[in-house]
């Protein structure tokens, strides 16, 4: 089909945006509202010519804006922070629609989209010579986003790639489209054609931007399985990769918390998101002398949640984004069931409705073989286990291929820090379920990713180290 120019946005109709134009396609697909299994608007498959003609646009657009001031860089993005504010109650109703999320946390995901960064640069001198290592960005990069953030996710990438004087391709999760086509073509009205492009397709689309010889880096975040064969795929033409994959987060809880205030933090950590975060708690350690008492609460809490459709009212939990997902979750109940596992608050049973949806449920004690603490069920399912032994306890903390998130809770704070430096993991918690934030780098530790992203050190993985030795006049 062919291109029109970007002019007024409106929010229900969807777009490939290539070098600065909207562009549809004869092959279509659609998201599914999770909450009522409802299909929601077409969007358009970008084929190979869609790919070829967006990476032309980002090697056409990349010398001016590699050339651009830092400075005028940061102010466009400042601009652009503002223009998506603009618009946050319509990408809060399209993120509610293509996720489920309740409006509150759908409105603190849009509401996080501003911030600005700093590149980093360095200097050695001796008496020989001045060493200068400066940063140059790596030119066209791809950003495959996944369905349980598809909005922060996207700017996290789009953000440092263009601050970094990078062009980006953005392309968002088949299962969550909307907000990520809306905001790239929201950017159309402050970047130069070219900079900031997005093509919406499957995972054949995603592959394509793996292989393709004229992309730089692809920064990725999803799963361990889908991580390993990005890497694989880039190797091909040694691209750079950032990869952000699953987790199994562990929770230390030691023994002179306050019980009733902390009780509900960790199950928030679990549950934010109905358990659809890589870095949300996934396995909770509380010592065993308080460990009755604190399941207690846990389980108080857990039943006051509301689980709901974000247009029901003020509910804590939407559903399973999908319906794979839903029933990958689903697998871990029936098998913690069949295990006869003891379930301290939840249905073993999963009542059947329109939506994907699940009451959070704790599982008391499973054993530590047991499929719910071996891996990440990405799903408001969590067990919980006794500990007695510090040493033990980390030890069984740590006994996992993944290391993105832990938490560390108690009141003797110089104590929780010194078990949290013990934990491998990229972002260990103190006294606070996870919260990764833009101003620190985030990323995993084992097969929890390679490199990451966000703060100042996160930019320097879409940059090229750039040293400049300068040998004085010995005259």
């Amino acid at each position: 089909m062919s291109p029109s120019k970007v002019s007024t946005i409106e929010f229900d109709k969807f777009y490939n945006i290539i070098n600065g134009q909207q562009r549809g396609s004869n092959e279509i697909h659609h998201g599914v509202n999770p909450a009522t299994g409802q299909e929601l608007w077409d969007v358009p498959i970008a084929s190979d010519k869609d790919l070829n003609d967006a990476v032309e646009g980002s090697k056409k657009a990349f010398p001016a804006w590699r050339d651009t001031p830092l400075e005028k860089r940061k102010e466009l993005l400042l601009k652009f922070a503002d223009l998506c504010q603009g618009h946050s109650e319509e990408l809060t109703k399209l993120l509610c629609a293509e996720t489920g999320k309740p409006k509150k946390f759908a409105g603190i995901e849009v509401g996080g989209l501003a911030g600005s960064l700093k590149i980093p640069t360095e200097t050695f001198e001796d008496d020989e010579k001045k060493i200068y290592t400066e940063y140059t960005p790596l030119g066209v990069c791809g950003g495959i986003i996944p369905w349980n953030f598809p909005l922060i996710l996207s700017v996290g990438k789009v953000a440092p790639a263009i601050l970094t004087g990078n062009c980006i391709i953005v392309k968002p999760s088949p299962f969550t489209p909307y907000t990520g086509l809306k905001m790239v073509e929201l950017a159309q009205e402050i970047f130069p054609p070219g900079v900031v492009q997005a093509v919406g397709g499957n995972n054949e689309l995603g592959a394509l931007l793996t292989t393709h010889p004229d992309i730089a880096k692809i920064s990725f975040t999803g799963s361990i399985a889908t991580g390993k064969k990005v890497m694989e795929a880039s190797a091909k033409t040694l691209k750079r990769v950032t990869l952000e994959l699953g987790g199994n987060d562990a929770s230390i809880v030691l023994p002179d918390v306050d019980i009733k205030k902390v009780a509900p933090e960790v199950v928030m950590g679990a549950f934010q998101n109905s358990g659809q975060v890589c870095v949300a708690t996934k396995r909770i350690y509380i010592h065993d002398s308080i460990y009755k008492d604190f399941l207690q609460e846990m389980v108080n809490f857990t039943k006051s949640i509301k689980v709901g459709n974000p247009d029901d009212g003020d509910n804590l939990l939407g559903p399973i984004q999908n319906s794979m997902q839903y029933e990958k979750v689903k697998g871990f109940f029936a098998d913690s069931k069949a295990k006869g596992y003891k379930f301290a608050a939840g249905e073993p049973d999963i009542a059947s409705s329109k939506g994907f949806f699940i009451q959070p449920t704790i599982i008391d004690n499973p054993p530590s073989d047991s499929r719910i603490i071996a891996e990440e069920p990405f799903g408001p399912i969590v067990p919980t286990q006794p500990w007695s032994d510090l040493e033990e306890v980390i030890s069984r903390a740590n006994d996992t291929n993944t290391g993105l998130g832990a938490c560390v809770w108690g009141s003797d704070v110089e104590k929780a820090m010194k078990v949290a430096r013990r934990l491998e993991a990229g972002s260990v918690f103190v006294n606070s379920w996870e919260k990764p934030t833009p101003q620190a780098i985030f990323g995993g530790h084992k097969e929890s990713g390679i490199g990451g992203e966000w703060g100042t050190t996160g930019l320097l993985a879409f940059c090229n180290a750039h040293v400049i030795h300068v040998y004085k006049d010995k005259n």
